[in-house]
């Protein structure tokens, strides 16, 4: 019963993947090839197409392939971890290292159909903030969450110590 529920999870966290990438793939389809400058919320947000060429923040530039090689060690490291840590984890944990999982395969189908990631979405541009993607907001938000999950746990394991040694 209990192996049942997990492998449910399982199907439901590859089904928020699966639409989570279609999204992140098809604004990046609207996107890609048009020379788009619109300002949304005056400086706040804009929609600014970009051909990022480099990793985070335009970081290494023309290195694609270290890139692509990178992406699918990190993206390979997170489908090992799933597959033998699906029985001891939560769904929060499952569904949160699924959407880092669609935003790193996002941005690597970009860098393998066009050698480069679809960057649009623009804050703050007064700021000069690198301009990013929902895929890098997939990312981003799973591993805030992550973080977060890891000291909430740590903060409930000190203070159980705590407890027990009274």
């Amino acid at each position: 019963m209990m192996e049942q529920k997990k492998n449910r999870a399982v199907m439901y966290a590859i089904v928020v993947f699966v639409v989570l990438l279609v999204i992140d793939q098809l604004t990046k389809a609207i996107v890609v090839g048009k020379d788009i400058h619109t300002t949304l919320i005056p400086n706040v947000l804009e929609l600014q197409t970009v051909e990022n060429r480099g990793g985070a923040f335009g970081v290494g530039v023309g290195n694609t392939g270290m890139f692509i090689i990178t992406n699918l060690i990190v993206l390979g490291l997170i489908i090992r971890f799933i597959y033998l840590q699906k029985d001891f984890m939560d769904k929060i944990t499952l569904y949160t290292l699924f959407v880092i999982l669609a935003g790193g395969f996002g941005n690597l189908i970009d860098r393998l159909t066009r050698g480069f990631v679809v960057d649009f979405i623009r804050i703050f541009p007064t700021t000069n903030f690198p301009n990013f993607n929902l895929a890098d907001m997939y990312i981003t938000i799973g591993w805030v969450v992550l973080a977060f999950m890891f000291a909430m746990y740590s903060y409930k394991e000190i203070r159980n110590s705590k407890k027990t040694k009274e």
